[in-house]
């Protein structure tokens, strides 16, 4: 196994009977540890941090089934389509990115520090002051209600977010 050097992109990979193990780290600083079982063909990853310590996501959510239907809500993750009642929604890319990650497990409330790892890369809690994700997610409650379907987007003030199916209009 290589050693893992900061500032230099570095992958290593430990293989065993069961599958393959893999660990990454970036020129940042940032690492992944991912794991392919050995009847799998893709890799699933386990956690990312930071050399300082930090572990920025302890679990991988479970992985999306190609398209996920909640009601009349259907969320494509191949094509990143997003349709409501059968009509194509025009999403920007950061409201689809939302919407994917809320829709792979829908019901389940995601923490802020979550979604802003997930779709913006911010390290735990490092853009907590910003009301970037809650403007986001606004918008994207908004598009989703002129389309007709209001409260799938909840809100848990100080928290986070997770979709559901509401009520159709």
């Amino acid at each position: 196994m290589k050693s893992l050097v900061p500032g230099q992109f570095t992958t290593a990979t430990v293989r065993a009977g069961g599958g393959e193990l893999e660990a990454q780290l970036s020129q940042g600083g940032n690492w992944q540890i991912k794991v392919r079982l050995a009847n799998e063909p893709e890799w699933r990853l386990l956690c990312l941090g930071h050399l300082d310590g930090r572990v920025l996501a302890p679990a991988a959510p479970a992985e999306p089934e190609a398209k996920v239907e909640i009601g009349p809500l259907s969320v494509d993750f191949v094509r990143r389509r997003v349709e409501i009642k059968g009509a194509e929604q025009n999403l920007r890319a950061r409201e689809f990115d939302l919407l994917a990650v809320l829709a792979s497990e829908p019901g389940r409330l995601f923490t802020k520090d979550e979604l802003l790892m997930q779709v913006w890369g911010h390290p735990d809690g490092a853009s907590r002051s910003t009301r970037t994700l809650d403007s986001h997610l606004s918008r994207l409650r908004c598009k989703l209600r002129r389309a007709g379907i209001d409260g799938f987007l909840i809100n848990y003030r100080g928290v986070g977010f997770k979709l559901c199916e509401g009520v159709a209009i």
